[in-house]
């Protein structure tokens, strides 16, 4: 086992070595959804929300890459097939064809837009239960377009569109006769240029006078595109420069007063100049010095620590839960050769890709641990991959007694299927959001939140054991050992779940007294997990005293995963009490097909077997 880990951890060290990139623009500081994050992240939550997908697929291309294109070619990027469409009725209402794959660009979609933008913009303005499902795909598709716009526009200011020509102006400037200079760079020079205007007033030049007024006239064409392109999002999206009271774009800090201009902000300007201006010419050398220039004068002033934004990119370069669920699936399916050819070794090498899947699935969620500098369970997305780490881990652990792999089967099966729902929730590419207030105490989610979360695993795997038995019990009922067996290992799990959501639920009433003045108040998240606790201590108290058999055990364990979905999702759905600053997301039809699906399989295997004579 020690050589395993080794192997893990080699593996891990190996490939955090090669996801660093000497791209540093992608560790750009950026302040986006109340944090300061890595302009990578933030890439990565756009392409995800639009491409639905962290890659763009044709051209290859990740996300850092495509951003600073679209930054830097804005017109290009136009073109480009990257909105993601669901359904025909979106594109009939936009006047497009409906084709595969449903990608499109942003100059086919603008124009249906902007032929009922009014239509769009009360649309946007609507109540969300008051939509329709096509309704909420155009909101969302509006949204995303006008992010878009927003985005390609942010660094229109720093393009160098507007030509100088006149000899005495250029000498004012400082720059070469026929040179082209930004918005910014106007922006910066205006007393200069007024200086140029007054020394002309007295002693007039009509060529002179005629030129400045053409520098000032494509100066405002440009501010006006600005606003007419974006009258919605007034390009206010990449907020890479630190101010006062929060980060702004570089927009936003043009349309300031030039004494409310600090010399930092005209610095970081500059250099963003520059640095896109370099990009474009290829000068790669040049391009990293001025990205590093950036980073520095970025972080002198402020407490951003570098290495934690560099962190940040190199985990999103992993991949780590991908691959995770990837030696998920390949372990499953060695484990069913292995079962199917009597091989010890296929199984033996299931375990080690099981274990190599755990690492991976370990090392992303320490890597957020760090990031955030909190526990990984105060988002759905993340409590959903915490409760697969601990089911995927009591699992291994239980592989180790039995040896038979049982554990890696219920490790594999709980480890994918967390997985793929924990994705489902990663469509808007946030997942390492700000917590609300009543969230932000690192005790309490190191203590109440993740013991109780670690109780959903082990409830979650109790089930899983609940499920195997009766379908194992069904295909062969011959091995009343192996049955005895397992009906005692879903026992021993299910003490194991009542330990710590019993323990959670305690801390919780003690966090819930110091936060609101009561340590219980018949909260619906509290019964909820009361009453997860309440059905485990019924379900072991009936089994020890012997009043149900395995079979019945087993029934209870599946109906338990009923009372873990409740808990964990149901209750959200209520949008009342004290706990509803959790996840709301939109699970009601799925979680109702969830609890019909179990109900169906434990009623309906439960009478297919039930008159199976149980052993005790």
């Amino acid at each position: 086992m020690r050589h395993i880990f080794f192997i893990v951890f080699s593996i891990l060290l190996i490939q955090n070595i090669l996801f660093s990139s000497s791209n540093q623009f992608e560790n750009f500081p950026i302040q986006d959804a109340g944090r300061i994050k890595p302009i990578d992240t933030y890439a990565e939550k756009i392409l995800l929300s639009i491409y639905e997908r962290r890659s763009i697929k044709d051209p290859q291309s990740n996300a850092i890459d495509w951003l600073l294109e679209s930054l830097a070619y804005p017109n290009e990027s136009y073109k480009k097939n990257i909105f993601k469409i669901k359904s025909k009725e979106v594109t009939s209402t936009l006047g497009l064809e409906w084709r595969d794959p449903h990608y499109y660009s942003y100059s086919e979609i603008s124009g249906g837009i902007n032929e009922s933008i009014e239509y769009f913009v009360n649309l946007y303005l609507m109540e969300e239960d008051q939509k329709t499902a096509i309704e909420k795909q155009l909101t969302n598709l509006f949204i995303n377009v006008g992010t878009f716009k927003s985005i390609t526009n942010s660094f229109t200011c720093l393009d160098p569109s507007i030509e100088v020509n006149d000899p005495f102006i250029a000498n004012h400037l400082h720059i070469d006769v026929g040179s082209s200079i930004s918005y910014a760079f106007y922006s910066f020079n205006k007393d200069v240029l007024q200086n140029s205007f007054d020394q002309i007033t007295d002693s007039p030049n009509k060529d002179i006078e005629e030129s400045l007024q053409v520098i000032m006239d494509q100066a405002n064409e440009i501010k006006q595109n600005k606003l007419r392109a974006d009258p919605f999002y007034k390009n206010f999206n990449l907020k890479i420069i630190p101010s006062e009271s929060t980060w702004i774009s570089p927009w936003e800090l043009l349309d300031k007063k030039p004494s409310d201009i600090t010399n930092n902000q005209r610095e970081l300007i500059i250099i963003l100049e520059s640095y896109i201006g370099n990009y474009k010419q290829g000068n790669v050398p040049e391009v990293e010095i001025l990205a590093n220039s950036y980073i520095n004068k970025v972080t002198e002033n402020l407490e951003i620590d570098i290495n934690m934004m560099k962190r940040e990119t190199a985990y999103n370069r992993s991949d780590s839960f991908l691959y995770s669920i990837i030696l998920y699936l390949i372990s499953f399916l060695l484990l069913g050769i292995s079962w199917l050819s009597h091989s010890n070794l296929i199984k033996k090498i299931a375990f080690f890709c099981l274990i190599i899947g755990l690492g991976y699935h370990g090392y992303g969620l320490i890597n957020r641990m760090i990031i955030m500098q909190r526990p990984p369970v105060s988002t759905l997305y993340e409590s959903i991959l915490f409760v697969g780490f601990i089911g995927v881990l009591f699992s291994t652990i239980f592989e180790q007694f039995r040896r038979d792999g049982v554990g890696i089967f219920l490790a594999t099966i709980i480890g994918v299927v967390l997985h793929f729902l924990a994705f489902g929730y990663e469509d808007d590419g946030e997942t390492m959001g700000v917590l609300v207030a009543v969230l932000n105490s690192n005790f309490w989610l190191a203590t109440h939140v993740t013991t109780i979360t670690i109780g959903y695993g082990a409830t979650a795997l109790s089930s899983l054991m609940g499920h195997f038995y009766f379908i194992i019990k069904l295909l062969n009922d011959s091995s009343r050992s192996y049955l005895k067996e397992l009906g005692n290992n879903m026992v021993t799990l299910n003490l194991v779940a009542l330990f710590f959501m019993l323990f959670g639920t305690i801390l919780g009433g003690i966090w819930a007294d110091q936060s609101w003045g009561r340590f219980w108040g018949w909260d619906p998240k509290e019964n909820a997990a009361l009453l997860i606790v309440m059905w485990q201590l019924l379900m072991v108290h009936l089994r020890i005293s012997g009043w149900i058999r395995p079979l019945e055990f087993a029934f209870g364990m599946i109906i338990s995963n009923i009372f873990l979905a409740f808990g964990w999702f149901g209750v959200n759905l209520l949008g009342v009490g004290l706990h509803s600053y959790g996840f709301t997301d939109s699970i009601a039809s799925n979680l109702a097909l969830f609890i019909l699906f179990e109900l169906w399989f434990a009623i309906g295997i439960y009478f297919l077997i039930k008159d199976t004579r149980e052993p005790h």
